[in-house]
Formats: structure tokens, C-alpha cells, sequence
């Protein structure tokens, strides 16, 4: 029910938008990656409940800021995602950090952090 998986190719041809969202599920809340379309509609979820990783400390507070934001915005359940007929492939092992350097949102990820940090 929850699942996707994306290509780097599909990521830079779409731009597709991310962010994290709180979901309620099995009597219990978590955080997925939640994936929008152009139009801004969300389009998938990621499988599997987040865990917070960095590759540095500072890595770890930036995606521990995000997950804050996600509490701040409407809680989705399974409802809210469409169902994936074909289930695209991602590469993994990329770090966010360097995901967002390849997509150039590094700049823009990190006024989202001090947003975040100042309750925006």
C-alpha cells in the first residue's frame, strides 16, 4: 500500500516536490516522505516509516528539524495517497545532502531548516 521507489532521472525530469508528513496508522502515528506531483497534489509516500540518519551531526539535526515541520501539517492516513499501479525503481545510497546538491536545494533546504528552527 505504501510504496514507492523513484529514479534519479525521474526525480531531475520531474522535479518532483518532497517534503514529510505525519501519518496515522495501526492505532500509532510516523513520518514518511510524501511525494508531490506538479500541481502539487501528492502523488506517492515513501514504504516505510522514516528513521532519522545523517552522515554528520550536522546532517542529523538538519533532517531532525524537517521531521519537526512534518508536526506542524495535517496528518495523512492511507486515504490520502493513490495507489501505485507500476512501482518505479530508485537507486539508493545517496545521502539527502547530496541529493539536494544535485538538485541544487541546498541553499534552499537550509532556510527551511531556520525556518523551521524559528517556528515558520
Amino acid at each position: 500500500m505504501f510504496e514507492v521507489e523513484l529514479t534519479d532521472q525521474a526525480i531531475e525530469d520531474s522535479m518532483m516536490h518532497w517534503d514529510y508528513r505525519v501519518f496515522f496508522e495501526d492505532s500509532g502515528y510516523t513520518i514518511r516522505t510524501v511525494y508531490y506531483d506538479d500541481h502539487g497534489a501528492i502523488a506517492a509516500c515513501s514504504e516505510k516509516p522514516l528513521k532519522p540518519f545523517g552522515e554528520s551531526l550536522e546532517d542529523l539535526q538538519d533532517e531532525l528539524h524537517l521531521l519537526q515541520a512534518a508536526l506542524k501539517k495535517n496528518v495523512l492516513s492511507a486515504s490520502d495517497v493513490p495507489e501505485q499501479s507500476v512501482r518505479p525503481k530508485v537507486k539508493r545510497g545517496k545521502s539527502l545532502k547530496a541529493v539536494r546538491e544535485q538538485l541544487g536545494l541546498h541553499k534552499e533546504a537550509a532556510k527551511e531548516v531556520r525556518k523551521a528552527k524559528r517556528g515558520y
